[in-house]
């Protein structure tokens, strides 16, 4: 019996090996896979790419934004949320494989139009003065329309201030140190007057609460907004005119205030606004014409020679007003409220064919303060060609290897809200699923050349694309500079390595925030901007009613081919991402960023540390296993076998992740809402990056902080959690059974 069983057992094993051997003799000698394997196994045809640069029409993105622009479109007013949405929603169904509108009831403020906010000089006699104008001057015929807003600060706190006026410059924390440190001023109840520009509004409100201030005004300088002496103003050309005024938010947070890491949907808990920290003193935005009537009064010690504008005034400090007008007050009047409003989303889509469930997404927010021309409604005009362009390549046969999403946000320009709600409900599933944001705001703040925010991950991509996309600038061709890349490089080549242009990090100005901060995704932010030899702070006429389709169409791009690079280079970006078999997401570039963020520290930080015997080598230790981890991995994506889906699904898993390894769910620095460890906002300006920002928040005036000892436990624990998340990080590169480098 047990001979039998021997026999039967070999007789089957000597069968089983010449079928596996006859399979494998089949597959080794058929020259062809399986057509779903072999298809899986290509990158995306080529020819699509220059398909869809050819579609992209100029013409199409000037209708685009004409229509757009045509009416003020505030968040939460039907014009934005019914017409402009509706359009949005309808268009990408017929485009598109299928579109949804996302809605959410969140917390808006808007002035009050039968009461407006101004400010004025209150007379000993109790009489007003040089009342400040309550609405922006009429400078051309389309700007006389009803639901226009006035300028406001939003979340702004309602109340009627009277106080001495002190001048605080741009109201950067260094700025209100100057006043209390060095000329020992007690802030207490005056009334700021600031400056915009080089930092968040927000910032500059926080700051003056912070010491003491009753209320704060802010204006644009001249020296900020307009270039040269007798320089010609709005609507002659770009630059800002006395009467224009820069609304925007002073939240500091992003998201609904009242549904806080929570999406503002029918189940969620909403917070009474008594229990909110919103701005708790009054401010409001005015024009240079009427700061000129307050500044020319203040008193007080002169302005050191880095605080002068260019206001035709002696800039001086204060507090309060000079002879003889020394017993007049400022008087800040704010009607400014809030109210709950509801806000929309809409999300296109394009399904992909091997890979639906990983996802390459394009944003842009919907909403404008008045009509939006620059911003944000160019980067709308110019995703509306691109979905069309791409819905074009649909009809004629291309389909992604991934799926394309095109993102229409609500209530940006509040604090990121449509986009920050939308991350906040699908959280889980764009931390498992999605691969890159790419952002377009306003698509061109100027016209000289293109600029790009991104994580080290998409530098690459950045480069390949921006060599394949034509330059728009004649003059620049004529130069030898024929692609994007060649002026870019020649404009803005980088600190650090010039043979490439500079891509800075991402700090909190749009919406790949949430993105970034809430999930770990990775983002890109990219524009057209203006010559840097401005000494400028934005785009002159930013936030005011005079951003209109005339000024983009008659005096920014005329003809529309800087819209039209934009769009090639978004549209090129997404679909290398969508369509290539590996992703182009480069760790190596990780590796590098990461040497020299270091690099920089050990040289601004290194002698305050090691006077506290603090060093960074476990930090460079960690970051050369990092680059060693990078330097593996892609030398194995290099001899990959793209024959084999499960190989390539966990590779480009390995790369897509990476970003989300950089992520601390307890937030940094006390900023429950900034989880990325390399990138988050500064502290003390929200639109700029702070690289490693705990350890940035933690070495911040710490010399003049009582508590010494506490202060650097806090920078011993930053520089801890630095080393661990680098760590982390590289253990997500290493080979599947390399768990931790066991």
């Amino acid at each position: 019996m047990a001979t039998l069983i021997k026999v039967v057992a070999t007789t089957f094993a000597v069968v089983t090996a010449f079928v596996i051997g006859l399979v494998i003799g089949r597959f080794a000698i058929a020259p062809d896979l399986p057509d779903w394997l072999q298809r899986m196994s290509q990158d995306g045809d080529p020819k699509y790419s220059r398909r869809l640069m050819e579609e992209i029409k100029a013409e199409n993105i000037d209708k685009n934004l004409r229509f757009f622009s045509k009416k003020p479109h505030i968040a939460g007013s039907s014009e934005d949320e019914e017409v402009l949405a509706g359009y949005i929603h309808d268009t990408w169904k017929q485009d598109l494989d299928s579109a949804r509108i996302y809605t959410y009831t969140v917390l808006l403020s808007y002035p009050n139009a039968s009461d407006p906010n101004y400010v004025s000089i209150l007379q000993e006699d109790g009489s007003e003065t040089e009342e400040s104008a309550k609405s922006e001057k009429i400078l051309s015929p389309e700007l006389d329309d009803p639901s226009v807003v006035n300028p406001f600060n939003a979340y702004s706190a309602t109340g009627v201030v009277v106080g001495d006026l002190v001048y605080v410059n741009y109201g950067d924390v260094d700025d209100f140190h100057y006043l209390t440190r060095n000329l020992t001023l007690n802030l207490t109840g005056l009334v700021a007057i600031a400056r915009y520009g080089k930092i968040y509004r927000g910032d500059k409100v926080h700051n003056a609460e912070a010491f003491g201030c009753a209320g704060v005004i802010l204006y644009s300088d001249p020296a900020d907004y307009v270039s040269g002496e007798g320089a010609r103003v709005y609507p002659e050309d770009w630059w800002l005119p006395g009467t224009g005024a820069q609304r925007g938010s002073i939240l500091r947070t992003y998201g609904d205030p009242l549904t806080p890491f929570y999406p503002s949907i029918d189940s969620a808990f909403f917070w009474d606004e008594m229990d909110l920290r919103l701005p708790s003193i009054p401010v409001t935005p005015i024009g240079y014409t009427d700061a000129v009537k307050y500044m020319s009064k203040i008193g007080g010690e002169a302005a050191p020679p880095s605080w002068r504008g260019a206001l035709n005034i002696s800039y001086r400090i204060g507090p309060g007003f000079s002879s003889p007008h020394e017993k007049s007050k400022i008087r800040l009047y704010v009607q400014t409220y809030n109210v709950r409003k509801q806000i929309k989303n809409v999300i296109g889509y394009i399904r992909g064919m091997h890979e639906p469930d990983r996802y390459v997404m394009l944003g842009n927010h919907r909403d404008a303060w008045v009509f939006g021309a620059i911003d944000p409604s160019r980067g709308t005009a110019a995703m509306m060609e691109l979905s069309r362009a791409m819905g074009r390549l649909l009809k004629d046969g291309w389909r992604p290897r991934r799926s394309i999403l095109f993102c229409s946000w609500g209530a940006e320009e509040y604090g990121l809200i449509g986009s920050s709600e939308w991350v906040e409900e699908l959280s889980k599933v764009l931390g498992s699923r999605a691969i890159a944001y790419l952002n377009v705001d306003m698509a061109l703040e100027g016209n000289a050349t293109f600029r790009a925010m991104a994580t080290p991950l998409l530098n690459s991509l950045l480069y390949e694309t921006a060599k394949k996309v034509e330059n728009p600038n004649p003059s620049e061709v004529a130069a030898g500079r024929k692609t994007v890349y060649d002026t870019w490089l020649a404009s803005i080549p980088s600190e650090h390595d010039k043979s490439v242009p500079g891509v800075k990090g991402p700090g909190a100005g749009s919406d790949y925030v949430p993105f970034l901060l809430i999930t770990g995704i990775s983002v890109a932010d990219i524009r057209y901007t203006y010559d840097k030899s401005y000494s400028i702070d934005s785009y002159p006429l930013y936030h005011s009613v005079y951003e209109t389709y005339d000024l983009v169409a008659r005096l920014m791009d005329r003809g529309f081919k800087y819209h039209q690079a934009m769009a090639r280079m978004w549209g090129e970006m997404a679909l290398v991402l969508a369509d290539r078999v590996i992703l182009r997401l480069d760790g190596l570039e990780y590796a590098t960023t990461l040497e020299r963020i270091v690099a920089e520290v050990e040289i601004t930080q290194g002698p305050l540390l090691r006077s506290r015997n603090i060093t960074l080598d476990g930090v460079r230790r960690a970051t050369a296993d990092f680059r060693i981890a990078a330097e593996t991995l892609h030398r194995k994506i290099g001899s990959l076998n793209l024959k084999n889906p499960l190989e390539v699904r966990r590779v480009n898993d390995q790369l897509m992740q990476l970003e989300r390894a950089f992520i601390d769910p307890l937030g940094i620095a006390g900023a429950p809402t900034y989880r990325h460890i390399i990138y988050a906002p500064n502290q003390h300006n929200s639109y700029a990056a702070s690289n490693f920002p705990g350890l940035a928040a933690a070495l911040f005036d710490i010399e003049n902080d009582v508590q010494q000892t506490a202060r650097w436990d806090q920078v011993k624990k930053q520089i801890s959690i630095i080393i661990f998340t680098i760590q982390s990080a590289a253990s997500t590169l290493r080979d599947a059974s390399d768990i931790g480098g066991l």
